[in-house]
């Protein structure tokens, strides 16, 4: 039997065959999918040889995990087009919890590293970055303006100055929350605002309860207020959300995870919206799993629109079917006229990657950023075999920009995982917010290069 890894981690008692290795460390959520996806099909030598990398780097890092994604080893080359979530995973690492149930897996990506961020080993700890601390005075950022990381300050000042200007109620779904850092800030907000009610929808594999009922991640300290509810999805695709709601007045919408390295490390993006009727639709979508126990998937809706902005939410019936917002993400492509850029953390769908060879085709000028554990799939190899400029780095966001005046964000990947996971896809009809989209591609692109061949 292998032996606790990590102080706190004990191996649950699951038998002694190895391929349950992965589900008796609950401390490595994110690396449990990976190490599961490489398992899966360990009949030759060099699946042994890939799963002893990865016991390799659970020994080098401990419980540690990046945002979404874990070890940065090779995925095994999977028969099946299940994109498992995890390659969205937010869990930051590679195969984003492509896998993230051992049969949701997206099979065809390396697990999203969200880990929804893939990342590689030696990234998943991440540099020094400024701890941020909660203001001692509102400042209410604007809202339609976007942040980016990194570096982190302009991102974590927006998000805690959302929370010190919160009055009544912060409601949050986020995948990943690990930063004892943000932590932190919670406990000094209820402890100056004593009216402050705190609610949080998190994935019970970034953050599952020990066997005495206690959560095993830096938020089992805010658990001890009795004005702090926290709610576990408790079900094998994700909740790969990443939002928060203040007052029920503002929506705080990233593709960051409240994690050191999505903060720190990680290309991620974040916006402010006050439309009235997108802060409902998400707090209808929020009230949907931590009122009702509802992940979905649910009958397919419309997009709620208000404003500029429009937002869909996933997953829908049929989950083994594209989701509405990732027909309606081809179908724009397609409609594109002069220009596309891309900045993607798991990316396996090849129905992207053709339409985006197509408007490459037809003149529209196309770039990409992909997260470098996604630029030996399918889809980015398309894209440099077809002349389309495609840098690889450490990039989470899951943003497009078309002709300069739309922009689609959120916390959706390019992936049939995100087709199951808890998602959401925020669409924005605005020149000046896709200039800002642009010059962070332009800055982002700059400083990443093309992956070597």
């Amino acid at each position: 039997m292998i032996g606790p890894i990590h102080s706190g981690c004990q191996p649950r008692d699951r038998g002694a065959d190895v391929r349950s290795f992965a589900g008796r460390l609950p401390c490595f959520p994110a690396a449990v999918r990976r190490t599961r996806a490489i398992l899966s099909g360990m009949n030759t030598r060099d699946s042994w040889g890939r799963f002893w990398l990865v016991v390799a780097a659970f020994a080098a890092g401990g419980c540690g995990t990046s945002d979404d994604g874990v070890v940065d080893v090779p995925h095994p080359a999977d028969a099946a087009d299940a994109d498992a979530d995890a390659a969205d995973a937010d869990a930051d690492v590679p195969v984003e919890a492509e896998a993230e149930a051992a049969g949701d897996a997206d099979a065809d990506a390396p697990m999203e590293a969200d880990g929804d961020d893939g990342g590689e080993a030696e990234a998943d700890v991440p540099p020094a970055c400024p701890c941020p601390a909660l203001p001692a005075v509102c400042a209410a950022p604007a809202a339609g303006e976007p942040t980016f990381t990194p570096p982190n300050e302009a991102m974590a000042g927006q998000f805690l100055d959302l929370l010190a200007c919160a009055d009544a109620s912060v409601r949050l779904a986020i995948y990943e929350t690990d930063w004892e850092c943000v932590v932190d800030a919670f406990a000094a907000k209820l402890a100056a605002d004593t009216d402050l009610v705190v609610q949080f929808v998190i994935d019970d594999d970034m953050c599952p309860r020990g066997a005495d009922g206690t959560l095993t991640c830096p938020l089992a300290r805010l658990e001890t207020s009795d004005r702090v509810t926290i709610v576990l999805d408790n079900r094998s695709g994700l909740m790969h959300h990443k939002f928060a709601i203040f007052d029920d007045a503002r929506v705080w919408v990233a593709s960051a995870n409240l994690t050191q390295r999505s903060f720190c490390t990680d290309n991620n993006n974040a916006i402010v919206v006050d439309q009235a009727e997108i802060v409902a639709a998400y707090g209808n979508v929020f009230r949907r799993m931590f009122v009702d126990g509802t992940f979905g998937p649910v009958p397919p809706e419309e997009p709620v629109a208000g404003g500029s902005y429009r937002v869909y939410f996933s997953p829908e019936t049929p989950a083994s079917a594209p989701a509405r917002w990732f027909n309606d993400l081809v179908a724009a492509v397609g409609a594109a006229t002069t220009s596309a850029e891309a900045m993607i953390n798991a990316f396996t769908r090849t129905e992207v990657s053709e339409a985006l060879i197509a408007a490459h085709r037809r003149g529209v000028a196309v770039r990409v950023i992909v997260q470098n554990t996604y630029a030996d799939e399918a889809p980015a190899q398309a894209l440099l075999a077809a002349g389309v400029p495609l840098h690889a780095g450490e990039m989470h966001s899951k943003t497009l920009v078309l002709d300069g005046r739309t922009v689609v964000t959120g916390s959706a990947n390019w992936s049939a995982n995100a087709w199951s996971n808890n998602e959401n896809s925020l669409w924005i009809e605005d020149p000046a917010v896709a200039a800002a989209y642009r010059a962070e591609f332009e800055r982002v692109f700059a400083a990443t290069s093309a992956p070597a061949p």
